[in-house]
């Protein structure tokens, strides 16, 4: 999507950053970012931005923590979200099986 928002660390906003933006700010979605953390994309250059993004219900987003670890070779830092809730700390779960719909997601864009 390639979506770009001051609130998730640009300094700019594109179409594409406001649809995510208004989405969270109409959605019972929070956005998990930490400024401090480091770019989850590396470009060839030296630079950084992150335009991966991890998006939790408001019901668990006082609960979970984010992580951005080290780049696996794909040029993207992965992200790992943990929950801990009532003291009991979940696993993290690692996908082997990616799962990208575009069609949908770009669909609902175009939606309402």
């Amino acid at each position: 999507m390639n979506a770009h928002s001051t609130r998730w660390g640009y300094g700019d906003m594109n179409a594409a950053g406001k649809e995510i933006d208004e989405l969270l700010n109409s959605s019972l979605l929070d956005l998990i970012y930490d400024a401090s953390d480091p770019p989850t994309y590396i470009h060839y250059n030296g630079s950084g931005s992150t335009p991966d993004l991890l998006c939790v219900s408001t019901v668990l987003s006082p609960f979970t923590n984010r992580i951005v670890i080290e780049d696996p070779g794909s040029g993207h830092r992965q992200i790992v979200a943990s929950i801990v809730i009532q003291g009991q700390k979940t696993k993290p779960h690692y996908s082997q099986r990616k799962s990208w719909n575009f069609k949908k997601l770009i669909g609902s864009f175009s939606e309402g």
